[in-house]
């Protein structure tokens, strides 16, 4: 299957233009459907000219899609990046068919020289199923390239403007949030330096009121020996003077 990539091997020697895919596809796609209505008047009027120009015609097909491959090749590897993953899937796909239909275009040409050549009726209807085939798998290539404009934003400029804002929009966000999570941090961590704080206070605060304590105990003990001794004197007194009494 390797054979079927030959067209995408091939590098052109000069640099196509960005933008050129979407005027080329225009005739690739309205080529075949002339082609085909040529086909149909020519089957009631039966002129050798027309058979002329309806295979002129598919000749030209050839060369028409073999440039729309190669600029939409240039335009695909333009915006291929800015594209999401989706859209970049869509894009393979959609470069894979139009390889096709190049070669597709060349054995619808061929199909059309047998027919002129053979003259038979089958010869003519294998030609018919190949150039409806052909117009069929075009229009849903069109279809599948304007899904990747209008839904992916493929080469559209604002789109990329868009991205590039959502990008710088994400990244301050995520500056945001990493400032959030410092704050978090940081208010997570002051209660703990103040419940820290808290016991050395107390302790202070202890060692300062126990000086205190001790000074007022002090005083309170030697007010109790003084009022003992007091009581001694007073209970002493009363002895002597009951002694003096009795002699």
């Amino acid at each position: 299957m390797e054979f079927l990539n030959f067209l995408d091997t091939i590098k052109l020697p000069f640099e196509l233009p960005i933008l050129l895919h979407p005027i080329t596809v225009h005739f690739a796609i309205s080529l075949p459907i002339i082609v085909l209505l040529l086909e149909i008047t020519n089957l009631f009027i039966k002129r050798p000219y027309l058979n002329v120009i309806s295979s002129t015609f598919l000749f030209l097909i050839i060369l028409i899609f073999t440039a729309a491959f190669f600029a939409g090749k240039t335009d695909g590897s333009h915006v291929f990046s800015m594209l999401s993953t989706d859209g970049q899937e869509e894009l393979k796909l959609h470069k894979k068919i139009g390889m096709y239909l190049v070669y597709f275009s060349f054995f619808v040409f061929l199909a059309k020289i047998l027919s002129i050549f053979i003259k038979k009726d089958w010869m003519k209807g294998i030609f018919f199923l190949f150039l409806i085939g052909f117009i069929g798998l075009t229009l849903k290539q069109g279809k599948d390239g304007g899904e990747l404009v209008y839904e992916y934003g493929a080469n559209v400029e604002i789109v990329s403007k868009m991205d590039d804002k959502i990008m710088e929009l994400e990244d301050q966000l995520d500056s945001c949030k990493s400032e959030l999570e410092k704050i978090k941090s940081q208010s997570e961590t002051k209660p703990l330096q103040e419940s820290e704080e808290k016991p050395s206070i107390q302790t202070e605060n202890i060692e300062k009121t126990q000086p205190q304590q001790t000074i007022e105990e002090n005083k309170e003990n030697q007010q109790n020996i003084k009022q003992e001794e007091n009581i001694q004197q007073k209970e002493e007194q009363t002895q002597t003077n009951e002694n003096n009494s009795t002699h």
